[in-house]
């Protein structure tokens, strides 16, 4: 017995030492290069796809294609977004659907005399924020709510209070914000 535990000892004192250097070899040398193996893989496989869609691009019909969704994005944008040229006119459009739905006294003021804010994650619209006030009863106050929202390109009603007055003849005060979404001038 005692030799057998000699002999493991000895045969212990060999293979641990080795083992040590096997795991820091792996450790140190071989699993960082595997590392960048599969780095590599992942850039060739996104190289590799970069380049079916560079030659897909290359193709006339799709440039067509692409050509035509732009086009359409395009037109979907000036749904929602008014050009910084036309943003003055914007202010007579809204003047005339309170004109048109009855409110009165009417008025309106840029919320702030700055430019346009920052909208984040766009970097070619920007936002237009509008203070508007007048006087209606609940029949001219909706008409002029669903006009707004309903306008193209769209006028979005951010936030509207309605205050009663103290006298009894007096119709309800009406404030409302709204944003509007402009488009940036194409060298900004």
């Amino acid at each position: 017995m005692k030799v057998r535990n000699r002999y493991l000892a000895i045969v212990a004192a060999a293979w641990v030492p080795c083992l040590a250097l096997a795991v820091a070899f792996w450790l140190l040398a071989v699993r960082p290069q595997m590392l960048r193996a599969r780095a590599l893989e992942t850039k060739l496989e996104e190289a590799k796809k970069l380049y079916v869609v560079a030659q897909a691009a290359a193709k006339k019909a799709d440039q067509a294609r692409m050509a035509e969704t732009v086009q359409a994005l395009r037109c979907r944008v000036s749904d929602f977004a008014v050009e910084l040229e036309a943003a003055p006119d914007l202010v007579f459009e809204i003047a005339q659907l309170a004109s048109d739905t009855g409110v009165e006294s009417f008025a309106m003021r840029p919320r702030t005399k700055q430019g346009l804010a920052a909208v984040r994650g766009c970097d070619h619209i920007g936002e237009k924020r509008i203070d508007v006030s007048f006087t209606s009863r609940f029949h001219g106050f909706a008409a002029l709510l669903n006009a707004l929202e309903r306008h193209r390109p769209v006028l979005f009603v951010e936030s509207f209070t309605i205050s009663h007055s103290r006298l009894q003849s007096a119709e309800p005060q009406v404030n409302m914000e709204l944003a509007v979404l402009v488009e940036k001038p194409r060298g900004s």
